[in-house]
């Protein structure tokens, strides 16, 4: 049989950094899943109480901190102190770390010219901050790296002023049947995210309105049968796994 051919850094996306081998969503996994070769880096952002971007999945620490507070009730200085750690999932705490404020991920992309990062806007976020709040802040916080960056959201409407104001976006698909209504969709969208599940048995990605980003796959025959049939890129939490198939 002939050798599969191998997965271009182009092809794939490393979702929350490299997860499958760091603590998830940490300036850490990002920093590894480029030394593995990744050129596309997915994060999530969250705000912390004083109004400040860290990267973050949850709304509260209790799934990757054992704390049960909310992270909107905590400063950005007390939150950069909070130890996550993924000792439970790897079996050691050897890559324990901090949470990561999105100012020090972007000072660390900005070193990589040749890096996308995407940035997922929570949607819990716009239930303590208006839109604006947000965006400001994240054109600060991403102010060294913006021509790196595409602002991607579950929440469309938040994705429409950005693109307003001259960013990159790109939507989380809530249902399939969005990414046929232009009356939701930014026009310019870089690309949608989405979940490959959703996608109707017998559907080929070819004719999509927009490059279509599929989430989460690490087995390589899988990512490279979606991209086969049409999958612009693939999400996936084994970046370095992936790339080395």
């Amino acid at each position: 049989m002939p050798t599969p051919e191998k997965l271009s850094p182009d092809q794939l996306v490393a979702h929350r950094g490299w997860q499958r081998r760091y603590p998830e969503n940490t300036l850490l996994a990002v920093d590894k899943a480029i030394g593995a070769g990744a050129r596309h880096v997915e994060i999530d952002v969250q705000f912390s109480g004083d109004g400040r971007a860290v990267v973050f999945h949850d709304p509260d620490l209790f799934r990757k901190c054992g704390d049960p507070r909310e992270i909107y009730a905590l400063t950005l200085n007390e939150l950069i102190t909070v130890k996550i750690s993924a000792a439970e999932r790897l079996g050691s705490n050897d890559t324990d770390t901090v949470i990561s404020s999105l100012e020090d991920v972007a000072l660390l992309l900005s070193n990589y010219p040749h890096v996308t990062l995407y940035v997922e806007i929570k949607k819990e976020i716009l239930g303590h901050f208006d839109n604006d709040t947000v965006l400001d802040e994240l054109e600060r916080s991403l102010a060294c790296c913006f021509d790196q960056i595409i602002l991607i959201s579950f929440d469309y409407a938040i994705l429409h002023e950005a693109a307003a104001l001259g960013w990159r976006v790109g939507p989380v698909l809530e249902q399939w049947q969005d990414l046929h209504d232009p009356t939701l969709m930014p026009a310019a969208a870089s690309c949608v995210f989405l979940d490959y599940k959703i996608i109707p048995a017998g559907t080929t990605l070819h004719d999509a309105p927009f490059p279509c980003v599929l989430y989460e796959i690490d087995d390589a025959d899988l990512a490279r049968s979606w991209l086969q049939r049409g999958a612009a890129k693939i999400e996936t939490f084994a970046i370095g796994e992936l790339l080395a198939a």
